[in-house]
């Protein structure tokens, strides 16, 4: 009987050339011999068994507390290995073992049985995965892998460098980095072991090299697209990351009717689904492993007190170690923090707060965008109307638009709300928009955005919790809002969440005149009207609020920003020094950058970017 071996592949071929050499082996092998030979294709046969054999040679004197997850990426593993899954993502937290499963134990695996298969690996920073290639050549060149591969894989004297080997096969293992040199390199199978460094989520520029890096660079680099593999494997860093990436183009392809190109495994480190337990089939076994609320990846290694300290962090927390990158009750603002009007809470039932017909002053704001291209940033318009400490978004447009079209429609929000103000970011295409408006209207301000997109939204989210931000719970933008305002930074886009946070710093800055002014007016006008209808007994009266409002008109202002005279009594913010000074829930409220002191029950959250404010429990 003659066996068709066309439909096997070059690789297939050599496989099953390689197991028929071994049978006849085995069949005039010796006992003890044979005994060898078992063993071999026993660990040849089970990812998991190769691991836990070969433990003592990548670890020596580390104890391997065995995880059910280990498991379950070995099987995933294996179907690589197969080529019935060709791109798969593995998210899972750090130190989880995943780097040694999968960039050092799983291409020597692959070796023992296909030894002219040809890997490439790669990680953020040079140093990482130069570490890797060393522990792969160690294992190969130890003397437990030869006494069972020897005779069938050794490196080549020629080519036997740390980031760079190959085998008697002429297959090779490289290491390099993102946005090293791959020119020339090539394999097949690629590994991306930890993309992206957590310090680069919130930049865009690394994040937008690291996205070009995968596309143009990396993934050319497969041997033979339609039949090698990809390996993703990261803890997440933000929506933006190298999985983020991925998704985001399988649901292109969703939408298109396609099916999805990535297989995607994300195992967090605690179960906290309260809809009930998560359930894990492995994908070759059919086991099932089910986990419940509480229930942590290796409890050993991982005790309550440790997840407990992690959890502070709530944004490092809900990235690297559940891979969502954002926590589901946000990061800086919280969705328990959000107000609304004109509706019903659909939970309790309760109606929203009426929207006011007045306002103190109204603000349509502008945050620009380079270019109406499709890959360009959103452009983001929207007004607020305030009343008191109280912002009433009133509407949001967020989406591409040229220089034109921006304009049309901020003259359109301004001409429907009647805003007084109209602020414009003066970067991209602003400082354009900005001068035609300024033909066409009054009114208009040129904003210089101070600090970084972090330290803008820390300074506005004092805000968020004292509740003083409402939205439309009505409005088609209201829900999209919400969503960037309570990822940030870990959003996919900012837009909206910069354009909150250029408003909320500009009437930070003016509100405390603003307000205290028109409070102060308001009062003296009682007062004379009610002079002059003689009542109260007041006609002889002092205006006691006459010296203030005299104070006040002391008022200079340099840069654009009000200021008022102060001496050294008067009371300054500890962390700015700004005399925007607010009363708030029994403490002080710095109204220029947001911190809170003197609060009752106040605890101080620590967080990646230094004290940058005091929150409430």
């Amino acid at each position: 009987m003659s066996l068709d071996l066309s439909a096997l592949t070059p690789e297939q071929k050599d496989e099953l050339r390689q197991r028929l050499e071994q049978r006849k082996q085995y069949e005039a092998a010796s006992e003890e011999e044979r005994k060898r030979i078992q063993e071999r294709a026993a660990l040849e046969s089970d990812f998991s068994a190769f691991v836990k054999a070969a433990w003592h040679v990548v670890q020596p004197g580390v104890t391997l507390d065995w995880s059910w997850h280990y498991d379950l990426i070995g099987e995933y593993l294996t179907l690589v290995y197969e080529r019935k899954i060709r791109r798969l993502i593995i998210n899972i937290s750090p130190r989880t073992l995943k780097s040694i499963l999968v960039s050092v134990m799983f291409p020597v695996w692959v070796w023992t049985k296909r030894p002219g298969h040809g890997f490439a690996c790669a990680s953020y920073a040079a140093n990482l995965s130069t570490e890797h290639s060393v522990m792969r050549r160690s294992l190969i060149e130890s003397d437990w892998f030869k006494q069972r591969w020897g005779d069938r894989i050794w490196l080549a004297k020629d080519q036997n460098e740390k980031t760079k080997f190959k085998n008697n096969h002429q297959a090779q293992m490289i290491a390099t980095s993102v946005g090293g040199t791959a020119t020339g390199l090539g394999g097949n199978t690629l590994i991306l072991d930890d993309g992206m460094n957590p310090k680069q989520a919130a930049s865009d520029a690394d994040t937008l090299t690291a996205h070009k890096w995968f596309d143009e660079t990396w993934r050319s680099r497969l041997n033979n697209p339609a039949e090698d593999s990809l390996i993703v494997m990261e803890q997440r860093t933000s929506e933006r990351d190298i999985t983020g990436h991925c998704i985001e183009a399988d649901e292109v392809l969703k939408k298109e009717g396609k099916s999805a190109e990535w297989t995607h495994l994300a195992i967090p480190l605690e179960c906290d689904e309260e809809s009930g337990p998560e359930t894990w089939v492995y994908p070759i076994s059919g086991k099932v492993k089910e986990r419940f609320v509480g229930d942590v990846l290796q409890p050993n290694r991982f005790p309550p007190s440790v997840v407990t300290a992690w959890k502070v962090r709530r944004l490092v927390w809900s990235t690297q170690y559940q891979q969502r990158p954002s926590p589901l009750e946000g990061n800086m603002i919280k969705r328990s923090e959000v107000q609304y009007y004109g509706g019903r809470d659909p939970l309790t039932g309760e109606l929203d707060v009426i929207l006011p017909t007045k306002f103190d002053l109204i603000v349509t704001s502008a945050d620009c965008a380079f270019k109406d291209e499709k890959h360009s940033d959103y452009v983001c318009i929207g007004t607020v109307g305030v009343v008191g400490p109280r912002r009433y978004v009133l509407e949001v447009v967020n989406k591409h638009l040229d220089e034109p079209a921006t304009e049309t429609e901020i003259l359109r929000q301004r001409n429907k709300w009647g805003s007084s103000v109209v602020l414009v970011e003066d970067k991209a295409n602003g400082p354009a928009v900005i001068k035609k408006l300024k033909r066409k209207i009054s009114g208009v301000i040129a904003i210089e955005p101070e600090g970084g997109k972090m330290s803008r939204m820390f300074a506005s989210c004092g805000e968020w919790q004292s509740g003083d931000w409402y939205l439309d719970r009505n409005a088609a933008w209201c829900e999209p809002f919400v969503e960037q305002v309570t990822k940030f930074p870990g959003a996919k886009n900012d837009d909206m969440a910069d354009f909150m946070t250029q408003t909320c710093i500009y009437l930070q800055k003016q509100t405390y005149v603003y307000g205290l002014t028109e409070y102060l007016k308001s009062k003296d006008a009682d007062m004379k009207r009610k002079q002059r209808e003689g009542k109260d007994k007041v006609a002889n009266e002092p205006l006691v609020h006459q010296t203030v409002l005299d104070q006040i008109a002391k008022v200079d202002h340099v840069d654009g920003i009000a200021k008022i005279d102060t001496d050294d009594s008067t009371e300054r913010c500890p962390q700015c020094q700004s005399t925007l000074v607010q009363n708030r829930g029994g403490g002080k409220r710095c109204g220029q950058c947001g911190a809170q002191w003197n609060m009752p029950a106040l605890v101080t959250k620590p967080n990646n970017f230094g004290n940058m404010g005091i929150f409430r429990k």
